[in-house]
Formats: C-alpha cells, structure tokens, sequence
C-alpha cells in the first residue's frame, strides 16, 4: 500500500518547470538564417516573429548588427528578447562603448590566457601586449577582430524556471572567424584557437547588462560557458560559418514549489507512517 502512495506521489507529483517559448521581440538590424536540409543554413527572405521563432526552433539562428563586422561606424545597436511562460531573456548586440568600457580588457585577458602558448610562438607575451597588438599592429588591426565578435548568432534559447540555457553558432577557429586565408601570417597560429562572439543579456526585463563568451572549452570564459561542438551545419551562402555552437548557461533557477499533488502524496506517506507507528505500538 505504501509503494502504491509513492508510485502514485511519483507520477502525479513530478513537477514540470521548463517554460515554453511564447513570443519574440527585436529591434534595430535584425537577420534570421534558416534550415534549408543537407546539413545547410541560409539567409532567410524575412524576418518576422514567427521565423524568428522557427530559427531557434532548430538549426538556424538569429543575428544582430550584421553590418558592425565593417567597423564602428556601421553600428546599429540591436537587440532579440525571447519570452517564456517563465520568464524572459534579451540578448543585445556589443557596440564601441561595451568595448571600450572594459570589455576589451577582460575579453582579451581571457582569450589570453586561454591560448597564451599559441600567443607567445607570435613574440606576444602578456594579455596587455595582446590589446595593443589588436588596436595597433596591422596583422591584427585590419581585421576589426572586436567588430567582427560584436554580431552574435542566437542558435537557441530554453528556460528553466529562472535559469537560460542558449546556444551562439558561431566558426571552428578563430582564424575562419577573422576570415584569414591560409596565406595569412596569423592562420597557423589562429587556427588553433576557438573563440565565440559576444552577446550582451539581460534577465526577464531587467537593466542591467551582462556578457557571455567562449573559447571553446566548459569555463574557460567563466562559469556560465558550457563549452562547444561542431554543429553539424553550415552556412550555404559563404561555405564556412555556423559550423560550430558555444553552449552558455545563465540565471538560477527559482526555488522549486511542490505541485499539490505532491503534497498530497506527502500527507498521505505521513498518515501512512504515523499508523504504522501506532500499530507497532498498540
């Protein structure tokens, strides 16, 4: 009787707590790619609420500020908001002033610390060196390396009660993610690293801002970063994007409340014992 109680507890009482994906809102420059079979993504002809929503639905994404990769004064800041019947979440894309604000010194800090080997075989030998590398040196400073990580591609967002699990796709390399060619000086070396865009977000309407970014391995840009693998996709349009997702986990899940009928399989396991108890004692 009491294994009856519990197995009844067990299927009755199992609260659900992933919310369902109910609606989207964007603003600014907005461009959704979207599955198209054998393993291909393309860009979309629209980008309505309900193409957004198929795209993350399954291998396409969502991008935002395409037009930043050509340098700062192309920016147009943007922003993705998916909302659950738990909650929201807002994704922004990274401007000028994200950069300058102090995101250019952690970010480069940790991708330095990363893969300081692969840096120092190129004679750069401190995260700072790496910076000025970035902003001064023409190997690096031509390829608008903090633009081209400003326009992050949402693949997938879920929410768990408080808690957001999203994907960005992004490029196997580092070096496919500058668009180097292997005539490149910089290729042998930056093809051995991996690195994320960057993605602003903000939890279920709030104001501030926080930044999610890998590099390609759990943690190593911190404990939201879940790590990476190859997609299994490709972009049809230039044979070399999307073909690897950086996972990110963000928030805390809300303290979990006993659905009734766990509570009522409770009270009847207590009733249960306390006859018990008096049986025994009778």
């Amino acid at each position: 009787m009491g294994a009856s109680v519990v197995a009844s507890v067990s299927v009755l009482g199992t609260p659900a707590f992933a919310g369902t994906l109910t609606g989207v809102s964007t603003s600014g420059d907005v461009r959704v790619f979207q599955e198209i079979g054998g393993g291909q993504v393309q860009l979309s002809g629209s980008n309505d609420n309900a193409t957004i929503m198929e795209a993350l639905g399954n291998t396409g994404n969502v991008e935002l500020d395409d037009n930043i990769d050509y340098g700062w004064a192309n920016e147009t800041p943007s922003t993705l908001t998916a909302n659950f019947t738990d909650g929201s979440i807002t994704f922004g894309s990274v401007g000028q002033a994200d950069w300058l604000g102090g995101l250019g010194t952690t970010w480069t800090n940790g991708i330095y610390s990363a893969y300081s080997s692969q840096f120092n075989s190129l004679g750069i030998t401190s995260a700072n060196a790496l910076l000025w590398s970035i902003n001064n040196n023409p190997l690096l400073s031509t390829k608008n390396v903090f633009q081209r990580l400003s326009d992050p591609n949402i693949q997938s967002v879920t929410s768990n009660n408080g808690e957001y699990s999203f994907e960005l796709a992004g490029h196997n390399t580092f070096a496919s993610g500058l668009q180097l060619n292997v005539a490149d000086p910089l290729y042998p070396v930056l093809s051995q690293m991996m690195a994320s865009e960057v993605v602003k977000y903000s939890l279920d309407g709030g104001t501030k801002w926080n930044y999610a970014y890998s590099f390609g391995t759990p943690g190593s840009a911190g404990e939201f970063d879940q790590g990476s693998y190859q997609s299994g996709v490709v972009d049809a349009g230039d044979g070399f994007s999307f073909t690897r997702n950086f996972k990110f986990k963000v928030g805390e899940p809300a303290a979990k409340v006993p659905e009734p009928s766990t509570l009522l399989g409770l009270a009847a396991i207590g009733g249960l014992v306390a006859a018990s108890k008096h049986r025994k004692n009778a």
